[in-house]
């Protein structure tokens, strides 16, 4: 096992063991962000007048490093380091509610935990091969602690899904998913929304930077943070 993969299942280990909180937020900050990243505007509503609510860092190596940075992998290790820390903490906290995020390339990493990944990476991805895992069961722990799931911007948006939100619902993201993965994830659809607005570059395979970190403005956050807040029932 690679060094980094170590480090990754150790971190969760720790994070496992952490005080228990009645909510609990895993967030995957999006490609070039370190940790809270622009997610906090909602988690930051999503836990206002809560007494008890948490949010950690799914970590993978988000920020591109040398020449030799390789997306996929750092993929595969966002979803390793994320599926150890969500099932230790439901674990340990048998009574947390849990609410998963991700933005962009984070968004891909939560999508594929859930879904399950791999394959070929296309656009800012192109040249790398995403190694195969599986998905995770909506219907048994860890999965049946999971309340509420919210991707924003991500490259692997596929249009017209019931749980598609925003403008950009009705298009493909730049890496759509493949038949299998999309019916994996249509299975958490009574607890997902897949944000996208027009134009965003990576879910909508357009060409608006700008529509891209829409999700987290003063005039937008408060609509994924209500249906976050709607489904923890607070």
């Amino acid at each position: 096992m690679q060094l980094n993969s170590i480090l990754s299942l150790l971190a969760a280990t720790s994070l496992a063991a952490a005080q228990c909180n009645k909510i609990q937020i895993f967030t995957a900050v999006g490609h070039g962000e370190t940790y809270p990243g622009v997610q906090r505007s909602i988690t930051t509503a999503v836990c206002k007048g809560v007494s008890s609510c948490g949010v950690a860092n799914i970590q993978y190596p988000s920020i591109k490093t040398g020449n030799n940075y390789n997306g996929c992998k750092a993929i595969e290790e966002g979803i390793a380091y994320g599926r150890t820390a969500i099932t230790e903490y439901a674990a340990k906290c048998p009574e947390a509610k849990i609410v998963v995020t991700g933005w962009s390339m984070g968004a891909s990493v939560v999508g594929d935990l859930l879904a399950g990944g791999g394959g070929p990476g296309k656009g800012a991805m192109a040249g790398c091969m995403q190694a195969t895992t599986p998905p995770m069961d909506p219907t048994t722990a860890p999965g049946n602690r999971i309340v509420a799931v919210a991707l924003y911007g991500s490259p692997r948006h596929t249009a017209n899904q019931k749980f598609n939100a925003g403008t950009g619902s009705g298009t493909d993201g730049v890496m759509a998913r493949e038949p299998g993965n999309l019916a994996a994830l249509q299975a958490w659809g009574d607890r997902l929304q897949d944000y996208c607005a027009r134009g965003d570059v990576a879910c909508n395979a357009g060409n608006d930077s700008g529509a891209h970190s829409s999700y987290f403005s003063n005039s937008y956050a408060s609509v994924p943070a209500n249906w976050i807040r709607s489904k923890l029932g607070v």
